[in-house]
């Protein structure tokens, strides 16, 4: 009886082995499927937080619209900024002539905004941290906007850093201004046009 009992208690533990060993690809695959959902869930949340419908920039044409996030994790649209004029700044904090006209736009950008005068600072690929470091360190009171895969940017035809493209009231680009800008080249290029 006391081998029939081993033999027993053998059988048992194969059957159970048998049964985890059965169970185990369904697990697998039920743990497959949960990473998936979660992948397209942050895929398409990111999707929605970068929404991009603007062609190559023109002066006299409409620049269409995009949504990017800020440094503060905000959605923010070009659209929420209609009947405004809008001066789209691409910069990144790798960029020395892009870090050196922040503090001018930030003076620049005070002085006006009580004209309805706004600035959008796209940040060209940073890190978000580094971009909002940069943005605390410098007292920047204007919007920085975050396009780390450049998909906006690369959209719209900007490949130096940086460029200033003015869209006036009626959502047709004004200027497009490549280079740093200086007080002289805003009070010519930008003050007569969001007057």
């Amino acid at each position: 009886m006391g081998k029939q009992s081993a033999h027993t208690v053998k059988s048992l533990h194969e059957k159970r082995a048998a049964r985890r060993a059965t169970n185990l690809p369904l697990t697998l695959i039920i743990a497959g499927a949960a990473l998936v959902v979660i992948a397209l869930v942050v895929l398409s949340t990111n999707g929605a937080s970068a929404s991009i419908n603007v062609s190559r920039v023109k002066i006299g044409s409409p620049l269409g619209n995009f949504t990017l996030t800020d440094i503060n994790g905000k959605t923010v649209r070009l659209s929420d900024y209609a009947g405004k004029p809008v001066l789209l700044n691409a910069w990144a904090t790798w960029c020395p002539p892009c870090k050196a006209e922040m503090p001018l736009l930030n003076q620049y950008y005070q002085a006006h905004k009580n004209t309805g005068f706004v600035i959008l600072a796209v940040n060209a690929g940073d890190p978000q941290a580094n971009a909002a470091d940069f943005a605390n360190q410098n007292g920047l009171s204007f919007l920085i906007l975050l396009d780390p895969s450049t998909r906006l940017l690369d959209a719209l035809g900007i490949s130096d850093f940086p460029t200033s493209i003015l869209i006036g009231k009626d959502g047709i680009v004004k200027t497009i201004h490549v280079g740093m800008f200086t007080q002289q080249t805003l009070d010519a290029e930008i003050t007569p046009l969001i007057q």
